[in-house]
């Protein structure tokens, strides 16, 4: 017969073997944690080393005054000073046009290479992407 001593000694057996166990999952999850934290900051210094501060800007080839000025976002011309050719431009300069990535860029030169000479702005809405809100922001620095 189970005595009442021997299933107190049973439940604190029990209860230490519990313990011990959550102990060792919380150390092996520590470990995993140290190592992923480890992990990100060799990481983080390996972009803060190789990279300038404009890494994450979608124009890296704007100036810095140019595209750290508020008031550029909020005004409907762009702040390029010039007009832009389409008819000549390469893609990084059209990459100036408000409105303008890399890869918008690209398929204007693609198309004008393809198509021949803009005979009109207006010829750019033949661009996927590219549309009557763009020429409207744009008019005043394009030019064929």
């Amino acid at each position: 017969m189970i005595t009442l001593r021997q299933i107190s000694v049973y439940l604190i057996q029990i209860g230490i073997l519990c313990v011990m166990s959550n102990l060792s999952y919380a150390q092996q999850f520590d470990q995993s944690y140290q190592s992923w934290k480890a992990q990100q900051q060799t990481h983080d210094q390996r972009l803060n080393a190789s990279s300038s501060s404009d890494y994450y800007l979608s124009k890296p080839s704007l100036s810095k005054d140019v595209s750290k000025n508020s008031t550029a976002k909020n005004t409907n011309t762009s702040n390029i000073g010039t007009k832009v050719n389409i008819n000549s431009a390469t893609a990084q300069e059209l990459q100036r046009l408000n409105g303008i990535g890399a890869k918008k860029a690209q398929a204007i030169v693609d198309y004008r290479d393809q198509n021949g000479r803009f005979k009109t702005v207006n010829d750019l809405l033949s661009i996927k992407g590219i549309g009557p809100k763009f020429i409207e922001k744009n008019k005043s620095n394009l030019s064929l």
